[in-house]
Order: structure tokens, then C-alpha cells, then sequence
């Protein structure tokens, strides 16, 4: 019998929530590059072409997804279920910040803004940029907060990566606060500056968020400053 393809229209709205960015690769590795790649069937029914039953897979997850292995746990349907609401999550974020074209007014003398490295620690590292809008108003900052962490940096296999993308205000207190819920609850990140440059990162409810053992908690230095120290 031959295998009835998926509509049209179904595909283009999977390829335009997923950016072709495969959700396995996401979700295992944080790896947000573009992949070339293929809408899979999660309950591997080919009959099956409800947009809730696919997703954007690149070649080699695809082809692991379908294979059958009888010496290791496979990965699951709920897995990457799961790994596709991550993925759907992170690009709407990311894809939903203003794009400015010329150029762009910022608030001047800005107090926060610039690019932050967090303190010790040899084989985990994190940087943390932020960058003003020009939307802010008075009493309240707001900025774009891009960042990434390296955990294991040492390890054979090469790190685990994660990324922190989001749109937060600082307010009268010196601090900015972003809570998103993962499904299982909020994750809360809390920025709070210090006088002397410094920058004080905590996290609540954060395992897992960024990838295994991954996090951003930690005291920071603008980039300047830091080199200085050493």
C-alpha cells in the first residue's frame, strides 16, 4: 500500500514552528543550528499526519528514532514530544523580539548594559550580554538577555551547551527577573547588579532547563573588567 503523504499545508506549519532546527538535537544538546532533515511520524504510523504527531528531525536522529535496537533504551515518543514543546518554547522567544533596521537608538550611559563572564570555575563558564531597548521607560530598564553556558568544558565528548534568550526590566531594586513555566513548574532567573560592576546570578528550579548540569547561577564582571583580573 502507498504511503499517503503528508498535506502540504500540515508540513509548511511544522517547518515554520520547528525553523528546521531538529528537536532531538535540542533537546539532548541544546544545539539550535539549522539541520537538513525530515517531518517524522512520533508514533512511527506513517497513516498517522496529525500536526501533533510529527516533528522536524534532521537525518541521523530520524533514521535513530525508526531503528529498532534491542541493546539500549530507544528514545521515546513522550521524549520527544517533550523535546519539541522545549524547541517550539525557545523560537518563539527568540523570534518574537523586535527586529530594528538602521539604527537603533539606546538608552545612553546605560549602567547594565554590556557583555558579563562568570567568575571561576575551569572546565564550566557562562557569558551573559545585555542589551538596551529602546522601548524602556522611566523607573524600568529593558533589555535583551543573551547568554551561554559551558559545562565540562574538559570532557572527551566536548560540553554540554546551553542558551538563555529573553526580554526582562530592571527595576529601582538593581534588579531583573524572567520566570517561564517548563511544563513541571517555573524556572526563575534573577539578575541583581551590583555597585562595583559585579553581577549576581541565582536560579530557581533550573535542573535540566539548559541541559544536563548546565546553569548560569554565579557571580559575573564585565567583560573589561574581568580581563583586568588576570
Amino acid at each position: 500500500m502507498a504511503r499517503k503523504p503528508i498535506a502540504k499545508e500540515i508540513v509548511t506549519r511544522v517547518l515554520v514552528a520547528s525553523r528546521r532546527r531538529c528537536c532531538i538535537c535540542f533537546g539532548l544538546n541544546r544545539d539550535s543550528e539549522l539541520k537538513s532533515g525530515q517531518v517524522a511520524h512520533l508514533d512511527k504510523n506513517n497513516s498517522n499526519s496529525a500536526e501533533s504527531n510529527l516533528a522536524f528531525l534532521c537525518f541521523d536522529h530520524h533514521d535513530e528514532y525508526d531503528s529498532v535496537s534491542s541493546q539500549r533504551k530507544n528514545l521515546t515518543a513522550g521524549e520527544v514530544k517533550e523535546f519539541r514543546s522545549e524547541l517550539y518554547r525557545s523560537i518563539n522567544t527568540a523570534f518574537s523580539q523586535p527586529v530594528h533596521f538602521g539604527m537603533m537608538l539606546t538608552p545612553p550611559a546605560d549602567p547594565y548594559a554590556g557583555q558579563y563572564i562568570r567568575l571561576g570555575g575551569d572546565s564550566d563558564s557562562a557569558e551573559v550580554s545585555l542589551t538596551p531597548l529602546p522601548d524602556s521607560y522611566e523607573g524600568e530598564r529593558r533589555y535583551f538577555v543573551s547568554g551561554l553556558a559551558l559545562w565540562g568544558a574538559r570532557r572527551v565528548y566536548g560540553p554540554n551547551i546551553g542558551i538563555l534568550e529573553f526580554v526582562g526590566e530592571a527595576d529601582s531594586t538593581r534588579c531583573l527577573k524572567y520566570i517561564r513555566n517548563n511544563g513541571s513548574g517555573d524556572v526563575v532567573t534573577e539578575i541583581r547588579f551590583g555597585f562595583d560592576g559585579t553581577m549576581e546570578i541565582e536560579e530557581q528550579n533550573w535542573v535540566g532547563e539548559y541541559g544536563m548540569n548546565v546553569t548560569f547561577i554565579g557571580r559575573y564582571r564585565r567583560a573589561g573588567e574581568y580581563q583586568a583580573q588576570l
